[in-house]
């Protein structure tokens, strides 16, 4: 080691001029300057050479060289050596017990730091802590959100006669706020008789850690009129809780102060605000930050945080080229390999349907994470490729071993893409997964499939879950009565919205009757719907949508109640809209209804002029009625029109391996020859059979 300390001390400062860079290590001082050093930058090799050279020349006894090399070594992340160095050092003052202790919090190990603690305060030949041994350990305390250790270690500062250092009050205020106790932490910054810019901004640091925005905001205020002036530190939180607030009036107010205080040029300010804008919709505003602080260094400015949120502005506001060139110029910086980023990038790409893009970039990746895998089975989902999405499921089961397991954001899309495909077998077996995993105790994975099993018709299966279900949510009610509508079980679609009502645990909302209401138009139950209808209004003030009107004409029109239909339609206090007419018109197809489907269809012509279902539905009431040459000439217009129904996919699962998605008279298979003769063979045995039966 020693071998390389010619060219590590040639840049050091603040050293004698010596011949034998050796000889430095004759004086304690400079070996200090020389350890501390190797700490401030962080490098482990100067450190060790340092310790090295100390060893042969017996200047490492020197108790604050020993502490020294103690700091070193816990500022350059090499806990083992620290350790080590502490257990052998002869003799031990508080700097040394604080320094360990420091370093075990510094390197993720608060619960080891408080054991330290307690050894100190047991050992007989061990100094009593000082103000800076009550900071670390308040430190751990706050580390680990134990707050009842935390009013332990308070009553002994105050015995010990430390509550009242201003320095160990911060901390004190630090730790509380970290452990939740946020009263507490508000309690002790009032009574301080000169509270600083530190105590105001570990307050409001802490409300924002744990979620509450508003009551930071209101701290702020309150710092600023006393005179205070806040530092970046303070401002990196306001910033966060504006962001997470979501409220832009606060966006403007808050930056115009960053520049009255000259702290919009600090790069951490900067980038907070270039986020804060991006992720809430401001994607210029971000983008004008960012372009600001990017232009004198491009590598300080590199942020996976900063540009993962304006890729996601890109996402949120549709901006599809200037997503593309955000990803261009980090593409060309050479920063993408990065997994935050590249999640952000295919996560654009996939809300724009650009799936052979996002696949480019997850298939270049170098190292996923699950927020990876999830961002690609939701875009191939999303984008009507339910199937492959499951492929995608069983290639990250086969890929993760013990170390990337699918969480539940995994398995509600999985199970969803079951419920497009109406997979039961692959349904079946992650819902053993869902077991197996624990993840049956989740209200939104259970809801999930509670959906899966009702859509595949599976109805008992989806109230079994229901039933089984620890604790529901709203959505958890409203899954289960749609699919009882879904299957014209009206019935049991009431009772549970009487139990739902009866629970009071949760307040049916506007979907719930939406849901009600249809269910009842499935199970011909008009008056039990019209009811609930009014119910909505008379005992739970929900102003009814076009969604609820709609679901009322279909009650009437698919119970035959045609007029009644109409006679509401006119009575509506709004305009009605295209879903009301077409669901009267869906009406008139069911019961042959044909001037009343005139009616409805001149009013879908002037709403939806280019739109093909009203005309479809029109030609068919033609020709349920026999009106075959008024069929005719729908079909010839929409032809003349150059319109065409889009053709219907079906799906065929074998043996829940081989997949098969086709259309009418598709030719693309492989052994579409031998199709075509099974398929003639079984026409022919139809027509056989039906000519021996005449």
């Amino acid at each position: 080691m020693l071998s390389s300390l010619p060219s590590l001390l040639s840049s050091l400062p603040l050293l004698p001029n010596v011949s034998d860079p050796r000889s430095i290590f004759l004086d304690s001082a400079a070996s200090v300057r020389l350890i501390g050093f190797s700490a401030a930058r962080r490098n482990l090799n100067l450190a060790a050479s340092a310790h090295a050279a100390l060893l042969k020349s017996g200047l490492h006894s020197h108790l604050f060289v020993a502490n020294s090399l103690l700091d070193a070594y816990s500022k350059c992340g090499h806990l083992d050596r620290a350790l080590d160095l502490f257990d052998r050092m002869p003799r031990r003052d508080v700097v040394s017990w604080t320094t360990i202790i420091s370093a075990l919090c510094l390197n993720g190990s608060p619960a080891d730091a408080i054991g330290v603690f307690v050894d100190m305060l047991s050992e007989e030949t061990a100094p009593p802590p000082n103000e800076f041994t009550a900071a670390a350990v308040l430190r751990a305390c706050g580390m680990l959100t134990d707050e009842k250790m935390g009013r332990m270690f308070h009553g002994h500062l105050v015995a010990s006669g430390f509550a009242y250092d201003v320095f160990v009050s911060n901390s004190l205020i630090d730790m509380y706020a970290k452990a939740g106790s946020i009263v507490d932490a508000e309690r002790l910054v009032g009574g301080l008789s000169s509270r600083d810019v530190v105590s105001w901004s570990t307050i409001i640091s802490g409300c924002v850690l744990h979620g509450m925005f508003d009551n930071a905001l209101v701290l702020f205020v309150e710092m600023l009129e006393e005179g205070i002036v806040p530092n970046i530190v303070t401002m990196l939180s306001v910033i966060q809780a504006c962001s997470l607030l979501g409220r832009p009036s606060l966006f403007t107010a808050v930056h115009t102060c960053l520049i009255k205080w000259e702290l919009h040029h600090s790069i951490p300010v900067a980038k907070s605000l270039a986020i804060m804008y991006a992720k809430n919709g401001f994607f210029y505003e971000g983008v004008k930050v960012f372009n600001q602080l990017f232009s004198p260094n491009e590598n300080e400015c590199f942020d996976p945080d900063l540009i993962a949120a304006l890729i996601h502005g890109c996402t949120q506001t549709g901006s599809l080229d200037h997503g593309k060139a955000i990803h261009g110029r980090v593409f060309k910086m050479g920063f993408l390999n990065c997994t935050i980023v590249e999640n952000s990038v295919i996560d654009l790409y996939a809300k724009h349907g650009q799936i052979e893009s996002a696949h480019s970039i997850f298939q270049r990746m170098g190292e996923r994470d699950i927020v990876s895998w999830n961002t690609m089975i939701s875009c191939l989902l999303k984008n009507d490729h339910a199937d492959e999405s499951l492929d995608y499921l069983s290639q990250l089961h086969a890929a993760s071993g013990s170390e990337l397991m699918p969480d539940f954001v995994t398995i509600i899309s999985s199970i969803q893409a079951c419920s497009m495909m109406s997979s039961m077998e692959n349904g079946q077996i992650l819902h053993g997964l869902v077991i197996k995993s624990g993840f049956n105790s989740d209200v939104f994975v259970c809801n999930a499939l509670i959906d899966m099993y009702g859509k595949s018709g599976w109805v008992n299966s989806a109230n079994q879950i229901f039933q089984e279900m620890d604790v529901r949510d709203l959505g958890s009610w409203n899954s289960i009565i749609s699919i009882y509508g879904i299957h014209g079980k009206g019935a049991s679609a009431l009772q549970v919205f009487k139990n739902l009502r009866l629970a009071q645990t949760h307040k049916p909302n506007a979907v719930t009757f939406v849901n009600i209401i249809s269910a009842c138009g499935h199970s011909g139950l008009p008056l039990e719907g019209f009811e609930c209808f009014k119910v909505m209004q008379r005992d739970y003030e929900i102003e009814p949508t076009i969604e609820h009107y709609a679901a009322v004409v279909d009650l009437f029109g698919r119970c035959g109640k045609l007029i009644e239909a109409e006679k509401f339609i006119e009575e509506m206090p709004i305009k009605p809209g295209p879903s009301i007419w077409g669901s009267l018109l869906g009406a008139c197809v069911i019961h042959r209804n044909v001037e009343m489907a005139k009616r409805a269809a001149a009013e879908l012509s002037v709403m939806e002029p280019d739109s093909n279902v009203w005309r479809v539905a029109l030609s068919n009431v033609y020709a349920s009625a026999g009106l075959w040459d008024e069929a005719a000439k729908v079909r010839a217009e929409m032809k003349r029109e150059g319109s065409r129904k889009e053709p219907g996919w079906s799906y065929v699962v074998l043996r829940g391996m081989e997949k098969f998605k086709f259309i009418v008279g598709d030719t693309r298979h492989p052994e579409t020859d031998r199709i075509y003769q099974v398929w003639r063979s079984i026409m022919e045995h139809i027509t056989d059979g039906f000519v021996e039966t005449l």
